[in-house]
């Protein structure tokens, strides 16, 4: 070891029984814990060591952990690792973890309540784990993209099958008492509260000098598992990918070697720029995003109004009654309606499979849905949200139709992707009351929706807005009015530059690859198909006019569209369908000219670049506030690569004066590559749109 642990109880209660037993607990608050969490660790780890020094003739010890409620403090992990000695001190605790595990004193932990890694880590160093019935766990930080407390990842990793470790450590899958005790992650679970130091006490009393045997790696061998579990994750998280390594690394190494091998990767991921930047939009970015405002204007929410029982409107019904709102969903006859009511039948159908709802809570969300082919239904609805086909005259004519069904100071929010707010809320009485609900589809599933103010929204109705997404326990992001607002906007300027490589005579299967190489969460050529090739022409007909680029790709989708190029649904896109088999190949005619050769990583960085440009005039526009909402509507609602952080952490990254440079050898491809001066004025001055956690924006 490289330093003599001394002792320390200034942060431990510690009781000896009457058996020369030790229990140990913590003293300080969940707080305290979070603060610092490595230093907590070394406390404990220092205080362990000693007891077990034999002089002290200690004849087992009980670690006991209720767990914390208390939010992680990534901050300061982050801050700690920029002192030089930071390193060091996790070599230190690594190599003290071995010394707790192999010692021949048992060592017995009990745990309960809500335990993540940093509680769980030092319960993982004993030799025997007993939980509380209602113990809850999880790991939820490589999907943050850091990695569990300092001590947790190997010590688990050591007691799991490879597959458990995926869901636990990879996917931050919750483990309650009962998942936990078959995965061998804890060995006994006991109901009874009062019965867990006993227990302990009778484990220690039949196991007097304990032989530390690690845990066997189970069902598949340390090396085959985690490549065939690499392909189900995302490998450009840094936190993931160290799991990946310390999980061959334990099947290969003593816990000496392995302990000191997740210090190394500890250390790493929090120099890492894009773990800084995954935590602060996955972790601070949704949570201050999803935290009511302070001292908003209530309005209780009792009744909600759906027009158009299609896809999204069915969708965003399942979503009401799933909040616990009764709802009118409306369509132009009562089976249309009766059929978007069936939707929520069959999400519900899916989740009790499952195991993830009730029989109960189905019909109790099907009561809650009254289907109508008459607004009558929907008379004094606090919200009514028309959800119909995205075309502007029919729009408006809804709105005049149906607002007056509101109760007196409701609020009327159209679900579009594209067409102006401030244009349609001239249909409407109030204006004021006026706003855009963008969800995505699949509603049931997207944890994003886009609130967009017109000019005319009072801040009342905003706060009401974001009231109601928080109820349905979604993510809001809110945005000002503009052409296709923020996220329609930069997904257009995704699917328009793969069309503008596809006419350059780029290979459409190297586009595809490449995108999803680059971090996509779909292939653009794809998701075109999705949305249906009509339905794109018919989106770019409602915008008040096209640049040079956009009518380009405009008029060669319309020659696919002639040709009966239609998207997925109709078996031919820029994919041929396979009915029977489900399969799908590119289809052969969709370009005349592949000749053009060029690296992976030039159509990754035009893909990646092309998005993040035109999310810098949004926010220099003001239809964006401040870059946090551009990082996560950029990922939670157009599956703009995860790993990056968002749009403008990618900036970031890349660096404002790189960023420009490969912007402009781009400029030939067209008018979407033109860089604004302002954001030229702004790398001069070595501009970042964050420092740390904290937003630099707007600039000065």
């Amino acid at each position: 070891m490289q330093n003599s642990p001394v002792q320390s109880d200034s942060s431990f209660h510690i009781a000896l029984d009457a058996n020369g037993i030790i229990r140990v607990t913590p003293k300080e608050s969940d707080a305290s814990i979070v603060s610092d969490p490595v230093l907590w660790l070394e406390k404990l780890a220092t205080l362990l060591i000693t007891l077990l020094d034999p002089v002290k003739k200690v004849r087992g010890i009980i670690y006991q952990s209720t767990g914390s409620t208390e939010p992680a403090n990534y901050s300061n992990l982050f801050q700690a690792a920029t002192h030089s000695h930071f390193y060091p001190r996790l070599q230190t605790l690594a190599e003290w973890v071995p010394v707790i595990k192999q010692a021949k004193i048992p060592i017995v932990s009990i745990i309960s309540g809500k335990q993540n890694s940093q509680t769980l880590a030092p319960a993982l160093w004993g030799h025997y784990i007993i939980a509380a019935e209602q113990t809850l766990i999880q790991f939820p930080e490589a999907t943050l993209g850091v990695l569990p407390a300092m001590g947790a990842t190997v010590p688990s990793i050591l007691r799991l099958s490879r597959p458990v470790c995926f869901e636990l450590l990879i996917k931050g899958k919750s483990f309650n008492s009962q998942q936990a005790l078959e995965a061998h992650l804890i060995d006994l679970v006991t109901s009874e509260n009062e019965q867990l130091v006993q227990k302990a006490v009778e484990w220690i009393t039949e196991h007097p000098t304990h032989l530390y045997l690690p845990h066997a790696i189970k069902n598949e061998t340390a090396e085959a598992a985690p490549e065939k579990l690499k392909q189900k994750a995302n490998l450009k998280f840094p936190g993931i990918y160290s799991c990946f390594e310390l999980m061959k690394a334990a099947g290969q190494l003593p816990v000496e070697g392995a302990m000191l091998l997740e210090a190394e990767h500890y250390n790493k991921v929090f120099h890492n720029g894009h773990a800084l930047a995954l935590v602060r939009t996955f972790y601070y970015g949704i949570r201050n995003a999803t935290t009511p405002r302070d001292n908003a204007p209530g309005m209780n929410l009792q009744k909600i109004g759906i027009i158009g029982a299609g896809i999204m409107g069915s969708g965003i019904a399942f979503e009401m009654a799933r909040a616990g709102l009764r709802t009118a969903l409306k369509d132009s006859s009562l089976e249309l309606a009766e059929k978007g009511k069936q939707y929520t039948a069959k999400c519900c159908d899916k989740l009790i499979a499952m195991g993830k709802m009730t029989q109960a809570k189905k019909e109790t969300m099907l009561s809650l849905i009254t289907p109508a082919s008459d607004y009558t239904q929907l008379q004094d609805a606090d919200i009514i949200i028309e959800a119909v086909f995205e075309q502007q005259s029919l729009k408006a004519a809804i709105i005049r139709e149906s607002e007056g069904f509101l109760r007196p100071d409701g609020i009327f929010a159209s679900n579009t992707t594209s067409l102006p707010i401030t244009a349609l809320a001239q249909n409407s009485r109030h204006p004021e009351r006026f706003i855009g609900l963008h969800f995505f589809s699949p509603v049931d599933r997207m944890p994003l929706v886009e609130i967009i103010s017109g000019r005319g929204t009072s801040e009342a109705t905003l706060a009401a807005a974001e009231a109601l997404v928080l109820k349905l326990g979604k993510t809001p992001i809110s945005v000002h009015d503009g052409p296709a607002f923020f996220t329609s906007r930069i997904f257009f300027n995704y699917l328009l530059e793969a069309v503008t490589m596809l006419l350059e005579g780029i290979d459409a299967e190297a586009i595809e690859t490449s995108a999803i190489r680059a971090g996509f969460a779909v292939s653009p050529l794809s998701v075109l198909d999705e949305i249906s090739l009509p339905l794109l022409l018919h989106v770019y007909d409602q915008l008040p006019e096209l640049t040079a680029s956009q009518k380009r790709c405009y008029d060669y989708i319309q020659k696919l569209t002639a040709k009966e190029h239609l998207g997925r649904k109709a078996g031919k896109g820029f994919y041929l369908y396979d009915t029977a088999t489900g399969k799908k190949i590119l289809a052969p005619d969709i370009q005349h000219n592949n000749s053009l050769l060029v690296p992976s990583s030039h159509i990754q960085t035009r893909l990646l670049h092309v998005m993040a440009l035109d999310s810098y005039r949004c926010l220099a526009s003001n239809i964006l506030s401040k870059p946090i909402d551009g990082d996560l509507g950029s990922i939670l609602g157009v599956g703009y690569a995860a790993h990056t952080g968002g749009v403008f952490s990618h900036m970031d990254q890349v660096g404002l004066e790189n960023f420009i440079q490969d912007c402009d050898a781009f400029k030939d491809k067209g008018e979407q590559w033109e860089v604004p001066d302002a954001l030229r004025k702004l790398a001069s001055q070595q501009y970042s749109f964050y420092k740390g956690f904290d937003s630099n924006w707007p600039s000065v």
